[in-house]
């Protein structure tokens, strides 16, 4: 992992991984409604027009552009760009509960990479989702092993939403470039 002598250069590059990852979808260095649009097709190519999966996606995603333009005042088909989504995310910090469009969205993450609707996300189930977003597998299984550790040391197979959420909150808001939760959504480059 990069060094970095400020530890907000490295929160930064964590938001700017995950903008040009799992957002910025159609490369154009903006976030907009035809991102979440290839997203859902994306998803309705993989597991079928008629999957769990899909419809919550048609359902979640929306709900997480319209909070996010909402708390940028902005109008659905605006654009979102790199400055607004990181200021967003700073003004996050100082708030005592998390924007409703983060929740939104974390929780429809967690429900993509729980493919099997156990509760649980898996090793192939999160290799499978991060490739959606063109992460190699081989990049992905080295993530997944990094953060994929109980409490005690010992790795896991697999890990919970309460386990899902304590990785999530790590990339999103700590400085501790030794964090598992900074492999949560790939390897911040």
């Amino acid at each position: 992992m990069k060094l970095y002598e400020d530890p907000n250069d490295f929160l930064q590059a964590k938001w700017k991984h995950a903008f040009y990852i799992f957002f910025d979808l159609n490369y154009n260095d903006f976030i907009d409604w035809n991102d979440f649009v290839t997203l859902m097709n994306l998803i309705e190519l993989a597991r079928g027009k008629h999957s769990d999966e899909y419809l919550t996606a048609k359902f979640c995603l929306t709900e997480v552009w319209d909070s996010m333009t909402e708390a940028l005042d902005m109008q659905h088909d605006d654009k979102i760009c790199l400055t607004d989504w990181i200021s967003m995310w700073t003004k996050s910090m100082t708030l005592s509960k998390a924007p409703a469009w983060q929740k939104a969205y974390v929780e429809y993450i967690f429900k993509l990479l729980d493919a099997s609707g156990d509760k649980l996300v898996d090793q192939a189930e999160y290799v499978q989702v991060l490739g959606y977003f063109g992460v190699p597998k081989t990049t992905a299984l080295w993530c997944f092993d990094k953060f994929a550790i109980d409490d005690t040391g010992h790795p896991v197979h697999s890990i919970d939403y309460r386990r899902f959420l304590q990785l999530w909150k790590e990339f999103f808001t700590s400085t501790d470039v030794n964090a598992r939760g900074n492999f949560l959504l790939g390897e911040i480059t």
